[in-house]
């Protein structure tokens, strides 16, 4: 079975249930919304898919394959990817060291064949070096391959912190709030970048956002979570109009017209 199939999943903390029972599948070449109020438990969904959280219950598969369970090392390794809302830095790494540090996975010298500064261990830096200057270049950032992350705007570590995901070759992408911090014009770059992932690389992609109109404007399909529990799944369109979905976001139903 191709996607990302997730099948009654639940996450319990002692006595709260987090996540309850949740299903569905992202298909690859899609991108899936995930929505709800604060405490709905998406973040929580997001890190059990990237192994940060083990579920309770429940099954997670990419391609047929199960993951629950796994570590996030191997859990990456078959090709997801995972982007959290406030980018991760490392003190002292510029931009480029970032995306080099996403192609580690790609690096198969030795511990001498580095300390010796050997043929093989040139050839796949100086690899890695390319892939990352081009992944810049991609963003628009290569002006900023050698400047700190932490000196960077806003804006820019979060597109570096996306293409530092991406250098790993990801099937599936988890996002966690990506335009939180952005400004407009910064949002529309970014979605430009979604969009060509999943049109031009095929990439399945799940984005937990609160922007409603990037949901809108953006995503193929929606799911909603309240309290842990799936509410709708549907395309945009119908998933805002949905009356469950407004009472979950206002507090009660809406009055009908």
């Amino acid at each position: 079975m191709s996607g990302l199939a997730i099948t009654r999943l639940t996450v319990r903390f002692g006595g709260l249930t987090a996540v309850r029972d949740v299903g569905f599948t992202a298909a690859p070449g899609r991108i899936l919304g995930l929505i709800g109020p604060n405490g709905a438990g998406k973040s929580t969904l997001l890190n059990c898919i990237s192994g940060i959280t083990r579920p309770s219950a429940g099954s997670i598969r990419l391609d047929g394959t199960e993951l629950a369970g796994l570590s996030m090392h191997r859990i990456a390794a078959r090709g997801i990817g995972r982007v959290f809302q406030h980018p991760e830095l490392v003190a002292g790494f510029t931009a480029l060291d970032t995306l080099r540090a996403g192609c580690h996975r790609d690096l198969h010298y030795g511990l001498l064949a580095e300390l010796f500064a050997l043929p093989a261990a040139r050839r796949q830096e100086a690899a890695a070096r390319h892939r990352a200057l081009a992944a810049l270049d991609a963003i628009g950032l290569a002006a900023d391959a050698d400047r700190d992350m932490a000196l960077l705007p806003y804006g820019h570590r979060k597109l570096v912190d996306l293409a530092r995901s991406l250098m790993a070759a990801p099937r599936f992408l988890l996002l966690d709030e990506p335009v939180a911090g952005l400004n407009d014009a910064e949002i529309d770059r970014l979605a430009d970048m979604l969009r060509e992932l999943r049109d031009v690389r095929g990439l399945g992609i799940v984005l937990v956002e609160h922007n409603m109109a990037l949901v809108a404007r953006l995503c193929d399909e929606v799911v909603v979570l309240d309290a842990g529990r799936v509410i709708a799944h549907d395309v945009p369109q119908a998933v805002l109009r949905d009356r469950a979905v407004m009472a979950a976001y206002l507090g009660e139903a809406p009055a009908d017209a």
